[in-house]
């Protein structure tokens, strides 16, 4: 599936619920994992329906088991019409407070940025079991409820420059193995430009 990037106007929709399970969405969702799985250069460890151009409350992730980004193999899930019950009060840059983690985006590409999330959420979603859709809880932390929260907000038609733009957050551009720091003054003009019309 072609993975959609700024400013296209699919990226900035509140997604629709999944409401029916029919084979054209059951392969939907396998090409989304697919895709998912596949990426490389960079690597993504989520894609969300609105990514691919369709407007669906609905992502997958590829992460290990326990959420931490190196630990075991990565294992694809997918959420359907997420909420997030509870958050922590505290939100964070990552785990060590002098180098945050440095998000990106499949839809931003070589765009980089530091996002403040909540330290953990519990988050409610249907899963799928065989074609019927099964409502569960489950309670995230650390880099997994970080990736459920820039995977959710792709739902909410929220983009992660948009805390650079909202918080006078650097971003930071890919160039070869560095990062180029962008002045806060394109950093804004490239957030009004990720607003499509």
């Amino acid at each position: 599936m072609k993975i959609i990037t700024v400013p296209h106007k699919t990226l900035r929709q509140v997604a629709q619920p999944v409401s029916t399970v029919d084979k054209k969405f059951l392969g939907f969702l396998e090409q989304l994992g697919d895709t998912l799985a596949k990426k490389d250069n960079p690597k993504g460890v989520g894609l969300a329906a609105p990514q691919v151009d369709e407007s669906w409350r609905v992502f997958t992730t590829l992460l290990p088991v326990s959420g931490n980004r190196n630990d075991g193999e990565p294992v694809l899930r997918y959420f359907l019409n997420p909420t997030f019950l509870e958050v922590s009060q505290e939100l964070t840059f990552g785990d060590n407070p002098d180098e945050p983690i440095l998000e990106g985006c499949l839809s931003i590409p070589e765009i980089y940025g530091p996002v403040p999330r909540h330290q953990w959420v519990v988050a409610e979603f249907d899963e799928l079991v065989g074609t019927e859709l099964k409502t569960r809880q489950e309670r995230f932390e650390g880099y997994a409820a970080r990736v459920m929260q820039h995977e959710y907000d792709h739902l909410e038609g929220r983009l992660f420059i948009d805390y650079s733009a909202e918080l006078d957050l650097p971003l930071y551009k890919e160039k070869g193995k560095k990062m180029d720091e962008m002045s806060s003054e394109m950093v804004k003009a490239f957030y009004y430009q990720s607003l499509a019309k």
